[in-house]
């Protein structure tokens, strides 16, 4: 009788180490949420989201930054098979059924113009360098934001922001050589080339070949 109790008894523990051990274990690969399929991208005009009307020219300068990564996201995209810039005369031209939602515009922009996600940039704050390459009143400042949105699922799958002004290096060497700026003054338009690519290399949906 004893015999058997020390056989049940090793058999439980053997049972509850295997059970302990199956739902502890997570397969590779299931660790991350896997990439959703996106076959084509459509890339929207910059849009301001910052408004700062007692600063005077701001609102110039927020306009100005917007020209600027709309040029800097087409320079970046030459050469993409799948990914397509969505002009402004192209949304203008579409139906909408509700306004001043830029994620609800964004999916329905995607969804009648056909593409898999759509690239929403958000422009917070872009402030001109005010001095020479080596010597500034005050630096440059850029500040946006990034958003891939799914069109079917309406989800907004890969995102990335970029905040930034210019430190002189000795003060943070690290963020100064993060530009590529040496020693030197960035204008507004390189801080912002420097961020986007920086930014853009990073997601997962966006590949050249």
């Amino acid at each position: 009788m004893k015999n058997i109790r020390k056989v049940l008894a090793c058999w439980a523990l053997t049972v509850l180490l295997i059970f302990s051990a199956g739902c502890s274990y997570i397969a590779p690969g299931n660790t991350e949420e896997e990439l959703a399929t996106i076959n084509s991208i459509g890339v929207l005009p910059a849009h301001i989201v910052s408004r700062q009307p007692s600063e005077a020219g701001a609102m110039t300068e927020l306009e100005a930054g917007a020209e600027t990564i709309n040029s800097l996201l087409a320079d970046y995209f030459q050469g993409f098979q799948d990914v397509s810039l969505i002009s402004q005369s192209e949304l203008e031209g579409l139906s909408s059924t509700e306004s001043g939602k830029s994620l609800y515009l964004a999916r329905e922009a995607g969804q009648q113009l056909h593409y898999d996600a759509v690239l929403i940039t958000s422009i917070e704050r872009y402030q001109a360098r005010d001095g020479s390459e080596y010597a500034v009143i005050t630096p440059a400042s850029v500040s946006f934001s990034l958003k891939l949105l799914a069109v079917e699922s309406g989800r907004v799958i890969w995102s990335a922001d970029f905040d930034q002004t210019q430190q002189p290096l000795f003060e943070n060497v690290l963020k100064t050589r993060s530009t590529g700026s040496g020693f030197r003054w960035l204008t507004a338009s390189e801080l912002a080339s420097a961020g986007l690519t920086k930014k853009l290399d990073s997601s997962p949906y966006l590949n050249r070949d």
